[in-house]
Formats: structure tokens, C-alpha cells, sequence
């Protein structure tokens, strides 16, 4: 089996890389593999406890973030065996997923880029792993909708090639970037990734470069992976959304003869694309829109002795501002209703106009300034904020309630114990939307830690009475720091009924996944 270099370009990806660096170094047994890993100028740097637990991986700092592709390019600097891997922070990759590609591309030395398989948490598959180039009728029908209503349709659907057979071998125009495989020498003969694309569209313009120096491009099922899909981009989602469709317009303007119709006519349908995608993407919990702007106009009927078309004006600037406040934090893109981690920034997007239009009155109608009611008036501004929370909170907690007497909660058991890290999905003030979390098992009940000890329910080789005494069939494999989890025997679990799931993340911020891991078998 040939060698080859796994390159990870890292960006805010410390809760998700361990579990992706375990599983390359799972699948790299028997290979001679060498990884290298670019830390992409990320905000939250990857720790030295991650780096002391991969000893092997060569690791790249980089003090800027210089973007997917660069970064890439700068790595592959450091490669030395004849085939590359890229691979994402946020992946899983199955315990063969290199030795089938390599395999697969010894078999087809006509290859240029070869993808495999890319699958949802929930083992959905992500269609973007196969696609056709863009065209002026695939981006129509994309933007419209059209290929998800006809999605065996070849001419309508071409784009994410959803009338093709995710289980057969095929020929494509590209793959997804989150995983695939290229010749070394293929690769630094097309001078790897174009860095004018910052994020998005670099592998759709290097397997096109591919395709032209006479090389295919496959797609094939031999393997999975599995994709959390925007990880990366969750730290800076404004600016990804810009990146994404530049990335379109960089595309069209450097294969400009790839297409019939004018550019002005691509560049409009770019900006309509965008529109209707920045919006659905930014606003899709819409719901929440109406909520708080009850809230803003109800505080606006309650200002005191001002004047009313003052009142409106300043509520209406008061509601955009915190309307695009939260549409920047991505407040209606999440379904969360957490709420508490914006109060302290929201404070100063009220009182700012609020001020303003104080100091305004003050200067132009000092004769009819009131102090007393713009003091009013300011610390009135200050309790929107938590008016804003309060709803979130008491939804929250009603939809807690609901889902327990509907018995629509998920009851889960942890595997692990210990671990520090472990206690936050016991804390009971994180109550964590849709999941109970019974307890622990361990498979050395021994070294559960002092914190995690009143909640172990037991050991590992237990499980079956555990299941039967809190009627509990749904196992979370706890990844931890390191990447590492307690061993399990997947098909005897599977007997006793239960669903097993690989936990990554923390249950502070929401962001955490679960993975069915029968996925990767």
C-alpha cells in the first residue's frame, strides 16, 4: 500500500479535532501516514494538552488566518509521500477510509481527485460529495428549488447529482473538499489550491483544473466519512456567507468559457442567489423575529412624556438595531434559546441611540428636556435586553417541561467517567434541550473522578441490568480532549437495543454533535 501525507487546515476547531485526529490515527494502522496539521490563525488556538496527546502529527502555527486554500498550499510544503489527503477538523474518517482510496486510485491511474462517501451526524448523505460544475440551468434550479422537487431529475438536479447512485462508482466533475485524495505530483503540477479563493470554491476550481490537464475525478462508496458541516465558519458567519459567493463570482470570471451567457447576467443571478441564501441562512428561526420586536414596540408604548413621532422614530432605530445585532451573532440562524451571552453586548446597542437621541433633544429643545424621563428612559432601555431573555428563558423552560411530560426527551447514559470534562452534562444548569442525561458507566468504575462519582450508575459490564432498571437504550461514547474513548463492543450493544452515539463538544455553548457510530462500520 502506497504512503501518504494527511494535511488539516484547523480553524476554531478545538472541540472537533481530537475525535478527527483519533480516527485518522485509527485509520492510519498499518499505513505509512504522515499529518500534518495547520493551526489557521484561529482565535481559539489548539491547546498544548491536544497537541501533547498526537505526538506524531507535525504541527504548523499560523499567526493570520490565510484562508482554506492557502493554508492548504503552506502545508503541503511539508509532505513528502506521493499521495495527499485533505481532510477537515470537523470529519470523522472510518477505520479504512485510507487504505480504500489508496486502493482505489492504484486501481485507477486515471484519477485526478477521488472523493468517498460524506455522511450527516445523523447518517444522511451530504450530496455535495459528488458534483457536477455549475451551469447557468443547475444554478436556476438550485436557487428555485427546483432539484430538491425533482431530484431524479438529470437536467434539474445536476448540480449535487442526487439522480445518480450514491452506492455505484462514478465518474464526476468534482468533490467535496472536506475529504478527498490527489496525487502529490497532480497536485503541485496545477500549483495546488488558487488562493484567490479565501473559503468555498477552491476544490470545485482544482478539480476543473484537474479535469483539463486529462485526469477524472471519482466518487465511490468504498468508505465513509462523516462531515459536521460548518464548524469552521460558525466563528465568522457573515463573512463566510460573503466568501461563499465571491467564491461563485471568482469562479465564473476565471472559467468565463464554460458558460454562454453574459457575465453581467451570471453576476445578477450571483447577487439574487445570495440575497435569497444570506437571508434563509441568517434568518431561519424567523419565528424569533416577531418575538422581540413585540418586545421593542412594547417598550415604546411605555416611554414617558415624550413626543410621539420621537417615540416611533426611536423605536423603530432601537429595533433594527437589535434586530441586526442578533442576525450578526447568528441568533435566528440557531434554534437556541440561551440567550444570556448576548445581554452584556446588547446593553450598549440600545443605549447608544438612545443616548444619541437624548443628547439630540437636549441641544435642539433644551426648553423641553426632562432629565427624570430620559433617566427613565435609559434604565428602561437597559431592561429590554432582559425582556429579550426573559421570553427566551421562560420558552425554554416550557418546551423543557413539554418534552418531559410528552416523553419526547432522549434518555442517555455517558461512557466515561473519568474525565473532568465530564461534569458540565451533569451540571442541572445546563439543561440540555431534548437530552436527560441519567448517569455514567465506566469500564474501570475505579478511576471515575471524585466530581462524576455520584453519577456513575455503574460499570460497563453492567449494562444490561442498567437498561433494564432505567429503561434507558441510548448510549454516548464520550470523546474527550485527547480524542480517546473507553472501549465498547458495538455489536453486543446493539443486541441490548441500544443506539450508540460518539459525543463531541461541550453542552455550554450548544455546539456539540452526536454520531451514530454504525456509520463507520
Amino acid at each position: 500500500m502506497p504512503s501518504c501525507s494527511v494535511i488539516i487546515v484547523a480553524y476554531n476547531s478545538c472541540d472537533f479535532l481530537p475525535a478527527c485526529l483519533k480516527s485518522v490515527q485509527d485509520a492510519s494502522r498499518g499505513l505509512d501516514v504522515q499529518v500534518i496539521v495547520l493551526d489557521n490563525g484561529s482565535r481559539e488556538p489548539i491547546t498544548p494538552e491536544i497537541k501533547a496527546n498526537f505526538p506524531t502529527v507535525e504541527w504548523i502555527d499560523s499567526s493570520v488566518n490565510l484562508g482554506f486554500g492557502k493554508g492548504c498550499n503552506l502545508a503541503e510544503k511539508r509532505a513528502k509521500n506521493p499521495y495527499l489527503f485533505f481532510v477537515n477538523p470537523d470529519t470523522i474518517v472510518s477505520s479504512n477510509a485510507f487504505r480504500e482510496v489508496l486502493q482505489f486510485m492504484e486501481e485507477h491511474p486515471d484519477s485526478g481527485t477521488v472523493g468517498c462517501r460524506i455522511l450527516n451526524e445523523d447518517g444522511s448523505m451530504q450530496w455535495s460529495c459528488r458534483r457536477s460544475f455549475p451551469t447557468e440551468l443547475s444554478a436556476i434550479s438550485k436557487t428555485l428549488g427546483l432539484a430538491s422537487l425533482f431530484p431524479k431529475s438529470k437536467k434539474l438536479s445536476s448540480y449535487n447529482m442526487t439522480y445518480a447512485n450514491p452506492d455505484e462508482i462514478t465518474e464526476v466533475d468534482a468533490i467535496s473538499g472536506s475529504f478527498f485524495c490527489i496525487r502529490r505530483d497532480l497536485y503541485e503540477q496545477l500549483n495546488g489550491f488558487d488562493e484567490d479563493f479565501f473559503m468555498y470554491g477552491e476544490d470545485l476550481d482544482l478539480c476543473f483544473r484537474a479535469k483539463v490537464a486529462g485526469c477524472k475525478n471519482y466518487y465511490t462508496p468504498v468508505t465513509n466519512v462523516l462531515h459536521f458541516r460548518g464548524q469552521s465558519s460558525r466563528t465568522r458567519r457573515i463573512k463566510s456567507y460573503i466568501d461563499f459567493y465571491n467564491a461563485m463570482w471568482i469562479f465564473v470570471k476565471k472559467h468565463r468559457s464554460y458558460y454562454l451567457v453574459p457575465k453581467f447576467l451570471i453576476f445578477l443571478g450571483i447577487v439574487i442567489a445570495a440575497s435569497v441564501g444570506v437571508f434563509s441562512r441568517l434568518v431561519p428561526q424567523f419565528w424569533k423575529i416577531f418575538l422581540d420586536l413585540g418586545v421593542v414596540f412594547l417598550w415604546a408604548a411605555c416611554l414617558l412624556d415624550l413626543e410621539v413621532s420621537a417615540d416611533r422614530q426611536l423605536a423603530v432605530v432601537v429595533a433594527v438595531a437589535n434586530l441586526l445585532f442578533f442576525a450578526v451573532r447568528g441568533e435566528y440562524a440557531s434554534s437556541s434559546l440561551e440567550g444570556k451571552h448576548s445581554y452584556w453586548f446588547q446593553m450598549p446597542v440600545n443605549l447608544i441611540p438612545v443616548l444619541s437621541f437624548a443628547g439630540y433633544r437636549w441641544f435642539t429643545h433644551p426648553e423641553k428636556f426632562d432629565g427624570i424621563a430620559m433617566a427613565i428612559l435609559c434604565v428602561s432601555t437597559i431592561l429590554v435586553p432582559l425582556a429579550f431573555l426573559a421570553w427566551r428563558r421562560f420558552m425554554f423552560w416550557f418546551l423543557y417541561f413539554y418534552r418531559i411530560f410528552a416523553k419526547k426527551r432522549h434518555r442517555s447514559i455517558l461512557l466515561g467517567g473519568g474525565e473532568d470534562s465530564l461534569q458540565p452534562w451533569f451540571d442541572t444548569h445546563n439543561v440540555i434541550s431534548g437530552m436527560e442525561i441519567l448517569g455514567c458507566v465506566s469500564g474501570e468504575p475505579g478511576t471515575v473522578s471524585p466530581e462524576n462519582r455520584k453519577h456513575l450508575l455503574g460499570g460497563y459490564s453492567e449494562m444490561e441490568s442498567i437498561c433494564k432498571r432505567t429503561d434507558c437504550h441510548e448510549l454516548l461514547v464520550v470523546s474527550n480532549f485527547s480524542g480517546t474513548r473507553e472501549d465498547f463492543d458495538l455489536h453486543w450493544l446493539e443486541k441490548l437495543g441500544m443506539r450508540v452515539f460518539l459525543l463531541i463538544g461541550k453542552p455550554q455553548n450548544g455546539e456539540f454533535a452526536l454520531i451514530n457510530l454504525k456509520n463507520l462500520h
